[in-house]
């Protein structure tokens, strides 16, 4: 960790925000396509050919219906992330299943629109203390599958999700899933901006925790219960494809969690005023920075990953062309398409979305 939250912190980040106002009053700013293309790979073009579930339009309609009916479905920002499931997970098989993973990411999206660390600091003392309930009561809710009594309307919405994916979903694979829920909502549902940690993360120590806070790791495991088709991992390191496989996903997780920092840099820091985003700890964790070297450096981060995503694709492409497992070939091939289309979709959902659009220092962010 770089060191305590100080007065100093504090004079840098109001430093940034007199930047930033001077760049909108300027009417200056950075094209995203720009920042996150290379020589070699134009974003837009990496991601041409991308489509959405073919079954988003009857998913969303009736995740919206199963929200309005445990009253959980958030009139300004529903619309908008409920749009972004059949973009994440275009090949989901059936119907069904992309409903299913869209009530899962309605729960997650009506928790971090209301109580998550975006919101955390704004609460009052008493909503801090029943949001912290609220994240035991689903946690255990999580782990013993065991309805509570007398439930909250998102705690009666995730019991009925667990019913949902546990009569659909592997049993093995689903435990890992819970886990791995657990692991997201924990350090989701708290103040995560350096002064209520009392310190700084480095950007290292940044980027792992925002992996998990992100919800990114649980996303990447629905893709299996989307297709219905769970990954044998014995078997995929018996030929020796496993450690590229999770460094994809780890690569996958980053990207999306860290674009999508970029993406809602306006909506976090400026709105909300939350340094919990790679832009301000970039400028806390470089001496002398200005805003502008913190853009360009956050850039450069998902810049990076999104060469190295490409690089290890292509590696893991190579080996199933070659391993005689056919069937695990196809299958780690299948995942990898899969992330393959979480990348594309962090990209084509947020230049879609209305989400983030507004005044902003970023081209794609603007309102006409």
């Amino acid at each position: 960790m770089v060191g305590e939250y100080t007065s100093v912190v504090e004079a840098k980040l109001a430093t940034m925000r007199a930047e930033y106002e001077a760049l909108v009053r300027d009417g200056r700013g950075w094209s995203l396509r720009a920042l996150f293309s290379t020589d070699d790979c134009d974003i837009v073009d990496f991601c041409t050919g991308f489509a959405p579930n073919r079954f988003g339009a009857q998913a969303c309609a009736e995740v919206e219906q199963f929200c309005r009916g445990y009253g959980i479905w958030l009139e300004t920002g529903g619309a908008h992330y409920n749009s972004m499931t059949p973009y994440l997970h275009p090949h989901a098989a059936t119907a069904e299943r992309m409903t299913i993973i869209g009530i899962y990411n309605a729960i997650l999206f009506w928790l971090n629109d209301t109580v998550g660390r975006e919101k955390f600091a704004h609460l009052t003392d008493a909503e801090r203390r029943q949001a912290g309930v609220t994240v035991e009561s689903l946690a255990t809710l999580l782990e013993t599958r065991s309805a509570v009594t007398d439930p909250t309307p998102v705690e009666a919405a995730t019991a009925d999700f667990l019913e949902l994916v546990g009569r659909h979903g592997d049993p093995e694979w689903l435990a890992l899933f819970l886990h791995s829920t657990i692991a997201h909502l924990i350090p989701a549902i708290r103040d995560q901006n350096a002064r209520a940690r009392g310190e700084l993360l480095t950007v290292a120590e940044y980027i792992d925790l925002r992996s998990h806070v992100s919800g990114m790791y649980p996303a990447i495991a629905l893709c299996e219960f989307g297709r219905d088709v769970y990954l044998p991992w014995e078997r995929i390191r018996a030929a020796g494809l496993d450690v590229d496989l999770l460094g994809l996903r780890r690569l996958t997780v980053e990207i999306g969690a860290l674009m999508n920092d970029v993406f809602s840099f306006e909506k976090e820091w400026v709105h909300d005023r939350a340094d919990f985003n790679l832009i301000p700890v970039c400028l806390l964790n470089t001496p002398g920075a200005t805003l502008s070297d913190a853009v360009r450096d956050a850039a450069r981060i998902v810049r990076d990953r999104l060469t190295e995503f490409r690089r290890v694709r292509a590696r893991i492409g190579g080996i199933c062309g070659e391993i005689t497992d056919r069937s695990v070939a196809e299958a780690v091939s299948d995942h990898v398409e899969d992330l393959l289309a979480c990348v594309q979709a962090t990209w084509v959902w947020q230049n879609t979305t209305l989400r983030y659009k507004g005044t902003s220092i970023f081209d794609e962010n603007r309102l006409a």
